[in-house]
């Protein structure tokens, strides 16, 4: 029988779980039921701009996906560390990093974004964060608690919560609530504070071709949905494609959205339960001559309802997403309100964006593109546990590679591709 491990679904988790199986001399193959890799981490050109998969940006200080990544290559582009807070009456302050960047100290001492208790508990928050070790960021003791919680019994006021917290950690939990596990929001500031935040200077769909571009010639298909799982004898032989071809295999990987993991996993005899309740985020791309809502930081709306949680004119931190001499907007819409329909939904937009901007929409202004991504990430409630997907199974030769047996992230997905190789290069034979 081939001696070959099969991965399932060409997001960063599969990316990650095929190149640490290769460097151990495995033989893999990487089937991807889409035209091209990279999952939610992809980048598509309309008339000339680089269009992300919905608003996405880049830790530098993830440690595991940084193992996968060069950073230098992908020809970074860094956001300021910092956001603009804009109101419902239309007052725009600034608040920022001052360790990060000490230009940013006097604006956000004295624009009053944030009242000076506030800011304090933000820097104790900051001081916490760097010291734990990463891991220790899920502890039970934050783990079993919500953001807003958490944020709460640091002393944070309801005003420093409403105006900061909701737009500027809605846009990383995709949840203004704050309902998300207080875990998130400590590791997400830890790597906030430890390295920068940005995008590569071809889009973000340039990180998932430089790990694919990594693998050996052949390992990659794409454009192949995998229909199932098969298992003899009580062990994994291979997968069955779409199409009806069989392809050997002595230990399958289900790398994919939970769905489908757990759609292929019943295939194998294997049941696991994955959370039903997603995070969705839709993204309007406008072009125009001049920024709309000028500068490297991101704008933060902390008017309610809102319609634009945050939003960011990407070309003040690359240019290269624009044709010379247009800028592009991106907004982004969290919420029920990410399911409005189109109509409905620029309309609101383009309020927000005039009010936040503080004068009128240029005439020039116009929609290149709406990213709805309804499956942008899993909930992540406070709980017990960290794990809600495992990496072994009960059915030897098949392993999960699922963000979800760490955290809803790109570093989340790469710790369980790395996982996922590891259950199997640690053993003669698959388990």
């Amino acid at each position: 029988m081939t001696e070959r491990i099969v991965v399932v679904g060409g997001g960063v988790a599969g990316l990650v779980c095929a190149r640490v199986l290769q460097a151990a001399g495995r033989d893999v193959l990487l089937f991807e039921r889409d035209a091209e890799i990279g999952g939610r981490v992809r980048t598509r050109r309309v008339d000339g701009f680089s269009i992300d998969r919905g608003f996405q940006v880049a830790f530098e200080a993830y440690p595991t996906l940084g193992r996968h990544v060069d950073w230098r290559a992908l020809d970074m582009r860094w956001f300021a560390p910092a956001g603009r807070i804009c109101t419902a009456d239309g007052r725009t302050t600034l608040v920022g990093d001052a360790l990060a960047d000490p230009t940013l100290l006097w604006p956000t001492l004295t624009q009053g974004g944030l009242s000076w208790g506030d800011l304090w508990r933000v820097l104790r928050l900051r001081r916490d964060a760097v010291r734990r070790r990463f891991e220790e960021c899920f502890a039970p003791a934050t783990l079993g608690r919500s953001t807003r919680d958490y944020l709460a019994g640091l002393g944070v006021t309801p005003r420093g919560i409403a105006r900061f917290f909701a737009p500027f950690y809605g846009g990383i939990l995709l949840d203004r609530s704050l309902e998300t596990s207080a875990s998130v929001l400590l590791y997400t500031f830890k790597m906030l504070a430890e390295g920068r935040t940005g995008v590569p200077r071809a889009g973000m769909g340039a990180l998932s071709a430089q790990m694919a571009a990594g693998l050996r010639p052949g390992t990659l298909r794409t454009g192949i949905p995998v229909a199932g799982v098969t298992v003899r004898d009580g062990a994994v032989r291979g997968v069955t494609l779409a199409d009806g071809t069989a392809i050997e295999a002595t230990a399958v990987v289900l790398a994919t959205e939970a769905p489908a993991l757990a759609k292929l996993a019943e295939s194998a005899g294997s049941s696991v339960t994955v959370p039903t309740e997603t995070r969705g985020v839709t993204t309007c791309y406008f072009a125009s001559r001049t920024p709309v809502l000028p500068g490297r930081a991101l704008w933060l709306n902390a008017a309610e309802p809102a319609t634009v949680s945050h939003a960011v004119t990407v070309t003040e931190v690359a240019p290269e997403y624009a044709p010379t001499g247009w800028h592009l907007l991106a907004t982004n819409t969290v919420g029920s309100a990410a399911a409005l329909p189109d109509e409905g939904l620029l309309a609101g937009v383009r309020a927000d964006v005039s009010r936040m901007s503080g004068r009128p929409l240029p005439e020039d202004l116009r929609v290149v593109a709406i990213e709805r991504v309804p499956l942008a990430q899993v909930a992540q409630p406070p709980r017990a546990t960290q794990a809600q997907v495992p990496v072994r199974t009960e059915v030897p030769g098949l392993v999960f590679a699922s963000e979800l047996w760490h955290s809803s992230s790109l570093e989340g997905a790469a710790r369980a591709g790395e996982a996922a190789a590891a259950a199997l290069i640690g053993t003669d034979r698959p388990a």
